[in-house]
């Protein structure tokens, strides 16, 4: 999976700075995660709707919870006061992330349920068309193709939970 990557803006006033944040899939359920220039790999369980537990390579463990929608979110750190979060470029997550062209296998890229599917088998889309709404740690995250092509297959549902790196939908070449 190529990683997924936003430009966020935390906290507000004097205290607000702007991250690159990137987020790539790691062998056995873990995750690559940078943070400006830190970078470590964490475990992510979730615990209930909208509150998850990461466990980073050390063992040390934080409790995150997530409260909002995609671009604003609260972030609630091992019960910390809540601190805002800004995504700058999450409006989608571009189906190329899982394939070097359109016409491929559609990945998810990392695990969440599917919201809706926008699309059906035999459908023609064009380059940025929406195909999947997923949710990911409380956030909706739109699939969109990355190029021109037929759906040929669709290998979910909406409401199906979807682990990372599970094929989501296939795009052949337009006929």
């Amino acid at each position: 999976m190529k990683a997924q990557e936003w430009n966020v803006t935390v906290g507000s006033g004097k205290d607000q700075r702007k991250l690159s944040v990137q987020l790539e899939s790691a062998e056995g359920g873990e995750y690559r995660l940078r943070i400006g220039s830190d970078v470590t790999t964490v475990r992510v369980a979730r615990s209930e709707a909208g509150s998850y537990s990461l466990i980073d390579e050390n063992g040390r463990q934080r409790s995150v919870d997530i409260d909002g929608t995609l671009p604003d979110l609260k972030l609630v750190i091992d019960g910390s006061d809540a601190v805002s979060v800004a995504v700058a470029d999450a409006q989608s997550l571009q189906a190329s992330d899982s394939a070097s062209s359109a016409v491929g296998e559609v990945r998810a890229a990392m695990p969440g349920k599917v919201v809706k599917v926008v699309c059906k088998v035999g459908d023609v889309v064009k380059a940025g068309q929406p195909l999947l709404v997923i949710e990911a740690m409380k956030m909706e995250n739109e699939l969109r193709a990355a190029g021109g092509g037929r759906v040929e297959s669709i290998a979910v549902r909406e409401g199906q939970t979807v682990e990372g790196g599970q094929v989501l939908l296939v795009l052949g070449g337009a006929a």
